[in-house]
């Protein structure tokens, strides 16, 4: 009996113990939230309400339903006369048509220069919805939200992404009439073909690279200021994304003699397919917190309410726990692994008659610890199957995952800044962003790329970025110029 207590007494001192541990890493996991005066800036949003209306109503769409060069001319022809101030101090070139690169001099050439950067284009309506738009999607309307207070600024390309384009413009006009001369040189690149692949921003890259210019660090487009997404925050969450995933597509095929359905034999090419398909989604790739998404929950977590702030504080403990709740989402999960979805099906060509050919197209997303090599070796690996070959499917898109930039260099330290000038209340804090943008063509040229861009986006705008009713707050937008002035004049120092 006294053997019984003593291990009862042992188990609960070890069990106080750990809640100590626990408690004493929740207590001591302290705020990393910069300090930073508000931005007083004046802005009147109403006007760059109707800036931002008249840059929708270019239709600078690309890919193939792109109505030509002259949009895009003129909206660069627009952008000439919407913010001459910014035109009189910096060099504007267009690089492999209507792709502009902006350079403002600096006073120190010898330092490294900063690049921002927006894209021009926008994707097209699918057709058959214009009738769905509550203002038509060309138009520009500044006009009741409807579903919230306010007015919004209705059209394709609110968000997506003409509004970091104009607020980058408004916030160097501004800087550049007021006689603002950066130390560093600021470069700007504004793409026309972001959404079909980017090469007019590849070209801008490679020309800055025959220039042997090396960049300090580089902004683009991203992740945004949460608005009730982050389940248990107190306040908006803004993430700064640190890589961006990989991306590939491979082709499985299995091929069968053919023949009459009567006589089927045990295992046709089609069942073989299907196979190797249900192997492929019974074990998908490791789900991990580190990297991005390890510095987010670093940087948000002690902002937390106490119960999630004791789970982030100790992961250690924790993470198992907290990466099976996460991998239940799949927003959250595609944060956390690559993930792989089969996205087409092709077999057979009548009910009564053998397929003699089957395959499955597979798209992988790649997260930053996986390449495009080691993901075909699992593949391999876990289909384990010699008859099913697997090929790379050429959709124009291959490539590795970005690296990863560092949330403790200069860059960063500046966004955040100018993050928690523009909009106070927000959380900053660092993650991976799962799609992709025009910034991987630089990354060899800066060591350090982030993507962010800084509007406020609730769950239902999900939905309207390359959807129907795309539009931006008109209340959004003096914190979107806030914050690219502040930056801009902190990054040219």
């Amino acid at each position: 009996m006294r053997v019984v207590k003593r291990v009862v007494l042992v188990l609960v001192l070890l069990v106080v113990a750990l809640a100590g541990v626990l408690v004493v890493r929740t207590l001591t996991f302290g705020s990393v939230q910069r300090e930073v005066a508000p931005s007083t800036l004046p802005v009147e949003p109403q006007t760059i309400a109707a800036h931002l209306g008249e840059a929708i109503r270019f239709r600078t769409i690309s890919g193939e339903r792109s109505e030509g060069p002259e949009p895009f001319a003129a909206f660069g022809q627009w952008l000439q006369q919407t913010y001459p101030a910014f035109h009189r101090v910096a060099t504007r070139e267009q690089i492999a048509g209507h792709n502009l690169l902006y350079t403002w001099p600096g006073r120190d050439p010898s330092r490294p220069p900063v690049l921002l950067m927006a894209h021009q284009d926008v994707v097209p309506i699918e057709p058959g919805t214009e009738g769905d738009w509550t203002q038509p999607p060309f138009s520009g309307a500044v006009a009741p939200c409807g579903d919230i207070a306010g007015d919004c600024v209705w059209g394709r390309g609110a968000i997506d992404m003409k509004a970091a384009l104009i607020g980058l413009m408004e916030a160097s006009d501004r800087l550049a009439a007021a006689g603002y001369v950066p130390e560093r040189t600021l470069l700007f690149a504004y793409g026309v073909d972001e959404e079909v692949g980017g090469a007019g921003n590849a070209a801008i890259a490679a020309e800055l690279e025959r220039r042997k210019i090396r960049l300090e660090w580089v902004l683009d487009e991203g992740l945004v200021i949460t608005d009730g997404v982050v389940p248990g925050a107190p306040a908006p969450v803004a993430l700064i994304g640190l890589a961006e995933k990989g991306y590939v597509t491979f082709e499985l095929t299995a091929r069968g003699e053919g023949g009459h359905s009567s006589v089927p034999p045990p295992s046709t090419a089609a069942g073989r397919i299907g196979r190797a398909v249900a192997r492929l989604e019974a074990d998908p790739f490791p789900a991990a917190i580190e990297g991005a998404v390890a510095d987010m929950f670093d940087r948000i977590g002690p902002e937390m309410p106490f119960g999630v702030r004791l789970a982030f504080a100790n992961r250690w403990l924790f993470d198992p726990i907290l990466v099976d709740q996460l991998t239940a989402g799949n927003s959250t999960n595609a944060t956390l692994r690559t993930t792989q979805a089969v996205t087409m099906l092709r077999a057979g060509v009548q009910s009564n008659i053998l397929p003699q050919k089957a395959s499955a197209i597979v798209n992988l997303r790649l997260h930053p610890r996986d390449t495009i090599a080691s993901a075909e070796a699992r593949m391999r690996a876990v289909i384990d199957d010699p008859a099913v070959e697997i090929e790379p499917y050429d959709d124009g898109f291959h490539r590795d995952p970005s690296p990863v930039a560092r949330a403790d260099r200069p860059g960063f330290g500046l966004i955040e800044e100018a993050i928690r000038a523009s909009f106070p209340s927000a959380i900053v804090g660092a993650g991976l962003f799962i799609a992709a943008t025009d910034s991987r063509h630089y990354v060899r040229l800066a060591d350090d790329v982030y993507r962010f861009h800084p509007i406020r986006y609730t769950d239902a705008d999900g939905e309207r970025i390359h959807g129907t009713n795309e539009r931006l707050r008109v209340d959004d937008l003096a914190g979107l110029v806030r914050f690219y002035h502040h930056l801009l004049d902190a990054a040219g120092r």
